[in-house]
């Protein structure tokens, strides 16, 4: 199998006339993590829809794990891909707890089978990640009722549970309080830690849910890559104020970065 889990080469998308993607390339391998940053409107979404199949290219090619989309079959491509979206968070059934919202990563639904017993290996690796994020302790507490970054951590836990070789993470802090912002962006700098940790690509529009793990950040405007390299090449004051029309002021300490908008324009 290829160490290339995801590679996109000159991918454009056109929709309604309009193009939400232009001559997109990017290569990203098992434990790595890029980043793509960008405004409201940028193609995220679209990139996103795009990397997890979708959404279908109008030119250019996607591969996943080695394979071609629209040369495979869909439904094995998607197995191998973890995607989390808290803006569109599955709709778990109340009555369903942490581990049973954890486990149904196993099978890719929102719900277990119908009539379904877990073998006591599947039963280990699903409480092996509650352990791995600290969930233990709400282990059998109804989903719903948890915090707002618990819940994040739980969808980490899904979606590794299945083993993905690619992690997809859109907007993955949504909605959530200081706290538990760094929490989460704690526990992906975590399990790209791990031996068998999965390529990670991060989207978002704010630069404080970069991990400190980051290898390559691409910024991306108005459906084109605008620049791309390293966090040191990128995040920088000069950059950021382009890609988002406004003077930013980009901060680093401790290998931790943050950004804040000095003007509305500039």
């Amino acid at each position: 199998m290829s160490d290339i889990a995801l590679a996109l080469d000159a991918v454009s998308v056109t929709r309604g006339g309009f193009a939400l993607l232009c001559d997109v390339s990017l290569s990203l391998s098992r434990g790595g993590c890029h980043a793509v940053l960008g405004p409201n409107g940028a193609g995220k979404s679209a990139l996103v829809s795009v990397c997890a199949g979708f959404m279908w290219p109008s030119q250019g090619t996607v591969q996943i794990n080695g394979q071609q989309l629209g040369q495979t079959h869909l439904t094995p491509l998607r197995q191998g891909i973890g995607l989390i979206e808290p803006s569109r968070c599955p709709d778990f059934p109340a009555w369903m707890t942490t581990f049973e919202v954890v486990a149904t990563g196993l099978y890719g639904s929102i719900m277990l089978p119908l009539g379904s017993e877990l073998t006591s290996q599947q039963c280990a690796i699903v409480d092996r990640e509650i352990e791995v994020f600290r969930l233990s302790r709400v282990r059998d507490a109804k989903f719903q009722r948890l915090s707002s970054g618990e819940k994040m951590k739980a969808l980490l836990a899904r979606a590794l549970v299945g083993q993905p070789s690619l992690l997809l993470l859109d907007e993955p802090t949504t909605g959530l309080d200081m706290g538990a912002r760094s929490a989460c962006v704690g526990a992906v700098d975590a399990l790209l830690k791990r031996d068998d940790a999965p390529a990670v690509l991060v989207v978002s529009h704010h630069v404080d849910e970069l991990p400190q793990a980051v290898d390559h950040v691409i910024l991306l405007k108005q459906g084109r890559i605008m620049q791309q390299g390293t966090a040191a090449e990128t995040l920088t004051d000069e950059a950021l104020s382009q890609l988002f029309d406004c003077q930013v002021r980009v901060q680093c300490q401790e290998g931790r970065y943050s950004a804040y908008a000095v003007s509305a324009r500039w």
